[in-house]
C-alpha cells in the first residue's frame, strides 16, 4: 500500500477511534500515522483533541494553531480546531467556523460550521449573531433527524423557539426516538413562550412516547441502583441520616402521569415531593407526608451504555434532591456541583 494510503486509512482510523470515546485507541493509530508524517494536519488536530481531554489545554492550543497553519484550507481541520475552541476562545472559534463555511464544498460541512458558529456566538452572549448565522441553514435539504433535532436546540438556545418548533415538528409525526425528541423541544419551546397549556400537552405526547420506546442500552438491577443509592446517601453526615429516616427514596420507571399534567417535565431524573424541613415545624399539624423519587428509565436513557456516567447521575439525582429536601435553593445546589 502506499504510503500515503496507508497515512489516511490511519487516520481515518484514529478519528473513528476518536468518535467512539476509545482515546487509547486513537492515540495508537496516531503514533503509527506521526511515523509517516508527524506534522499532518489531520494528525496535529487530532492530537488536539486528546490534549484536551487530557486537561492541557496549553498543548491543545499549540497543536490546534499548527494544524491550522500547516492545513489553512482544510475545511474538516478548520471544522474540528473550531470546536474545541467554542467554550475555550469563542472569537476564535467564530473565525475558523467562518473561514471553514467560505470553503466547504458539502452541505454536511456547511451545516457543522454554522452550528459551530451558533454555539460561539451563544457562548459570546450574541444571540442575534446566532439566529444570523442559523438563517443560512434551508430545512429543505436537511433530512437527518439528529441534525434537525441540534438546529432547533440551537434556535431555542438563541431566544427563538417560534422557529425552532417549526424545525422540530418535521419529526413530530414519526414513532420513533426522534419523534419523542422532538415532542420534548416542542414542550421546551412552549414553555419558552409562556405557553403553559401547550407545554403540558406536548410533554404528555412525549412521555407516552417515552414509554412506547425500546428499553435503555444499559439498565440497572433493583440491587445495583439499591447500591448505588446507598452509596450516595453515605456521603452523607449522621445528622442528615437521621432527619431522612422517614422520607422514603421511590424507584419508579418514568415521571407519572399526575406530574406530567402538573407541569412537570417527562425527563425529569428525580423530584422532592413533600414539605422542605425547614417549612415543617412552620406549618404545624400533622406530620408532613415527603418522599423522593428516582426515575429509573430516564436516568438510564441520559447515559447511553456509561455505566460510570450512570452511576455519577444516580448519585447526583439523590444527593440534589435530598437537598431539596433539606430547604436549599437552585443557587445552592449550583455551587454545590448538584444542578
Amino acid at each position: 500500500m502506499p504510503r500515503s494510503d496507508r497515512l489516511n486509512a490511519l487516520l481515518e482510523a484514529a478519528m473513528a477511534r476518536l468518535e467512539d470515546g476509545d482515546f487509547e485507541g486513537c492515540e495508537q493509530k496516531l503514533a503509527q500515522a506521526a511515523r509517516i508524517d508527524p506534522k499532518h494536519p489531520a494528525l496535529l488536530a487530532m492530537s488536539a483533541s486528546l490534549a484536551m481531554l487530557g486537561g492541557d489545554l496549553e498543548r491543545a492550543t499549540q497543536l490546534g494553531d499548527e494544524a491550522v497553519e500547516r492545513g489553512p484550507e482544510d475545511v474538516d481541520v478548520l471544522l474540528h480546531i473550531a470546536e474545541l475552541n467554542v467554550i475555550v476562545d469563542p472569537e476564535k472559534a467564530v473565525a475558523l467556523a467562518r473561514r471553514a463555511a467560505e470553503r466547504v464544498e458539502e452541505e454536511e460541512q456547511l451545516v457543522t460550521a454554522v452550528l459551530l458558529l451558533a454555539d460561539a456566538y451563544l457562548t459570546l452572549e450574541r444571540p442575534a449573531d446566532a439566529r444570523e448565522a442559523l438563517a443560512e441553514l434551508s430545512s429543505s435539504v436537511i433530512d437527518d433527524a439528529d441534525t434537525i433535532l441540534d438546529v432547533a436546540h440551537s434556535y431555542l438556545a438563541a431566544d427563538d423557539p417560534t422557529t425552532a418548533e417549526l424545525w422540530l415538528r418535521r419529526l413530530a409525526s414519526g414513532d420513533d426516538e426522534a419523534a419523542a425528541h422532538a415532542w420534548h423541544g416542542i414542550g421546551q419551546c412552549r414553555e419558552a413562550k409562556g405557553d403553559r397549556p401547550g407545554m403540558i400537552t406536548a410533554w404528555q405526547e412525549t412521555r407516552r412516547r417515552d414509554a412506547a420506546l425500546p428499553a435503555p442500552r444499559l439498565t440497572l438491577s433493583d440491587d445495583e441502583l439499591e447500591a448505588l443509592v446507598s452509596a450516595a446517601l453515605d456521603e452523607l453526615p449522621a445528622e442528615v441520616h437521621r432527619h431522612l429516616e422517614n422520607v422514603p427514596i421511590l424507584v419508579e420507571e418514568l415521571p407519572g402521569e399526575h406530574l406530567v399534567a402538573d407541569g412537570w417535565d417527562p425527563r425529569l431524573l428525580g423530584i422532592f415531593e413533600g414539605t422542605p424541613l425547614p417549612e415543617q415545624s412552620a406549618v404545624g399539624g400533622v406530620p408532613a407526608i415527603t418522599t423522593i423519587h428516582l426515575f429509573k428509565t430516564n436516568l438510564e436513557r441520559m447515559v447511553g451504555d456509561d455505566r460510570e456516567a450512570l452511576a455519577d447521575e444516580v448519585r447526583i439525582t439523590v444527593l440534589h434532591e435530598t437537598a431539596h429536601y433539606f430547604g436549599l435553593d437552585d443557587d445552592d445546589l449550583e455551587r454545590l456541583g448538584l444542578d
